[in-house]
């Protein structure tokens, strides 16, 4: 699957080449897509590793948090295509990309992806906050990938 010119510079400058290898799992798909929506996790960072307790923990938080301010979430679980036993459970939601953004530093995240009209974008969630396409979305949406 191509990524896009954006996405390689990135990559050239630092960024984690894993955001480019993204697939999707959504158990249950909206009726209705949000036009724009972002995928924020509760997992370990980039780079990290944390034990299934910790993680299932700060995802339960996440949730929480979520439900507090009233939106709306579905389960996306983002994976890597070259090792889909690597997979973190998330949430999408319709929040604007710097709320998004913002709930990702609370959770410790590197970065966000982030969809707008199908195509998705990845940003960091500090100050290096900018959308940087990926590629269209649909595509990258692979169910029952059994983990």
């Amino acid at each position: 699957m191509r990524i896009s010119k954006e996405l390689k510079q990135a990559i050239k400058q630092g960024m984690h080449a894993a955001y480019a290898e993204v697939r999707f799992d959504i158990p249950r798909r909206p009726s209705r897509w949000p036009q724009c929506f972002a995928t924020i996790t509760g997992f370990a960072t980039t780079g990290k590793i944390w034990s299934d307790a910790k993680n299932k923990k700060a995802d339960e938080k996440l949730k929480a948090f979520l439900k507090k301010l009233g939106v709306k979430a579905f389960r996306i679980t983002g994976y890597s295509v070259k090792d889909p036993k690597h997979a973190e459970d998330g949430w999408g939601v319709a929040l604007s990309f710097d709320d998004a953004c913002d709930i990702g530093l609370l959770f410790k995240q590197d970065a966000i992806y982030y969809i707008i009209n199908s195509t998705l974008f990845v940003s960091y969630c500090d100050q290096r906050r900018e959308l940087i396409k990926v590629g269209a979305f649909a595509p990258r949406i692979i169910s029952k990938r059994g983990r």
